[in-house]
């Protein structure tokens, strides 16, 4: 089984998307697993020291071996056919990966470096739990195209 990590700072307190991401991980159990995790958001009121802390927690969760790929505004945007793309051809080559979603002050420099790639959902920022639930229907739709599903199309 692939497993896909997906890692948010704080956790995702709207009942509604928690449930939107539970489905999503049922839709593409079997062959793949999508796991949610959450690392504790700082309180510290200096963005800079915040973004410190989160990202240290952050990359405690990425074990080695895993492709660590990071979520920031300044990344590359990719249409929906090239992410599915991407995440299987980690797929294939049977290469886990995790997903790093900053907190309200997104992600720590040391995330950013730490990580294989940086990716963008949107130019808009998003909250980390909106983030969590487009991500987690992205990687449902390149599951739907990996296994020949019409929702891919």
């Amino acid at each position: 089984m692939w497993e896909i990590r997906l890692i948010t700072v704080g956790k995702t307190k709207d009942r509604e998307i928690r449930r939107g991401l539970e489905r999503f991980g049922t839709m593409v159990a079997g062959e793949w697993k999508l796991t949610v995790e959450h690392v504790p958001a700082s309180h510290d009121p200096r963005p800079g020291k915040r973004r410190l802390q989160e990202g240290a927690s952050l990359l405690k969760k990425l074990r080695p071996g895993v492709v660590g790929i990071a979520m920031d505004e300044t990344g590359e945007t990719l249409a929906s056919k090239a992410f599915a793309d991407f995440l299987i051809g980690h797929k294939n080559a049977g290469r886990p990966v995790a997903f790093m979603v900053g907190g309200a002050y997104g992600l720590d420099p040391s995330v950013l470096e730490e990580c294989a790639r940086t990716v963008s959902l949107s130019p808009m920022t998003l909250s980390h739990e909106l983030s969590a639930l487009v991500l987690a229907e992205q990687i449902y739709r390149a599951y739907a195209a990996w296994s020949h599903k019409d929702y891919a199309k």
